[in-house]
This record gives structure tokens, sequence and C-alpha cells, in this order.
């Protein structure tokens, strides 16, 4: 193999490796957030958290979970005016406004999302909703994993971005066309394949 084909195949590789990190969003996450992720949580096709917060953003209210007895629950606030009855299931698909993160980003979560907890020394991988926290560690079965709370820093979740990966491949094709019509015309005249 000459040294220009070594850079070509150098070249592509690179580009192959860069494409497949190109197509994903990822989102830091605390461990407060990842609370809502786990498996005694209320199961819901998506749930929303925040990420990429700037140091030092809280709630702008108190949580609505709390732990109790070991789980995860809802925490029931009591309506500003008793007389005025709201629906619980058009409450729960509207935005909470008063749990909003100033400065974070919304990220929908479902199960084809993936996670990795980030730990301090190295990175786990668990599935949404198949990990239970508990008040010391945090325990996802699947991947045998056993953490105590006090390592874990939170959590970084990928999200499949359509603008990315269409942006990737063509860029990709871009690339491809281009080299092959730069290589058709900087070769020389010659016979090709001819001997």
């Amino acid at each position: 193999m000459t040294k220009n084909a070594m850079h070509l195949a150098l070249f592509v590789m690179i580009a192959a490796l860069g494409t497949q990190a190109a197509c994903y969003n990822t989102y830091f996450i605390d461990t407060d957030e990842l609370r809502k992720l786990e498996s005694s949580v209320e199961p819901r096709e998506v749930v929303d958290v925040y990420g990429d917060c700037p140091a030092g953003s809280q709630p702008a209210a108190t949580s609505r979970y709390r732990v109790l007895g070991g789980e995860l629950v809802a925490q029931n606030e009591a309506p500003a005016d008793p007389a005025v009855a709201t629906d619980a299931a058009d409450a729960s698909d509207a935005p909470d406004a008063a749990n909003a993160r100033p400065g974070c980003v919304m990220v929908p979560v479902s199960t084809a999302n993936t996670i990795k907890v980030v730990g301090q020394e190295r990175e786990y991988r668990v599935t949404p909703f198949n990990f239970i926290m508990s008040d010391s560690q945090l325990v996802s079965p699947e991947y045998d994993l056993l953490l105590p709370l006090g390592e874990i820093e939170g959590a970084e979740v990928k999200q499949f971005s359509a603008w990315k990966t269409v942006g990737a491949i063509a860029g990709v094709t871009a690339l491809s066309v281009g080299t092959f019509v730069a290589v058709g015309l900087l070769a020389g005249e010659g016979g090709g394949f001819d001997n």
C-alpha cells in the first residue's frame, strides 16, 4: 500500500468515526434528575429531565418527588383555591412551570435513550427505567452494577439528533463525490489497468 493510499484510508476511518459521534446530542443530568428515570417511578413512555444545567441551578419550587419508604413518589400539592378542581390527567400532561430549571435544557427520555452514569473514576451504562436508586446506592441488575451514591456525579443522556445525522450523511456524500471528481481530474493520461 502506498503512502497516499494509507493517508486516504486513515482519513476515511476518521470521517466514519466522526459521523458516528455526530449523530447524538449528549446532556449531563444531576442525580436528582437521574432519580426520575429509575424503575420505581410511575411508568410512563417518556419522562422529561433537565440537562446541562448551570452550576447551582435548582428547580424554581421544591421538587415534586421525594423518597418515601425507599420509593420515589410524587408529592401532592394542595391547589391554591380549593373551590377550583383540576383534572389530574390534564395536569400531568401540561409542562410543570413551577419546577422548571432556568438555564437548563429539557430532555425527553424514553427506553430508546442511552444513559451512562458518571462515577468519580469511570462511567457505567444503565438502561432507563431498569435501575433502582435507594438512599445509599444505585442498583442495575441488567449490568450487574452496584454503586454507592457518594461515587455518582450524575449521568450523561444521549438523544438521537436528526439534523446532525442528515448533516453527517450530506458531508460524507460531498466528501466522497469530491474525492472521486478530484481523482478523475488529477489522474494523468494513461492506460489505466491495461498492461
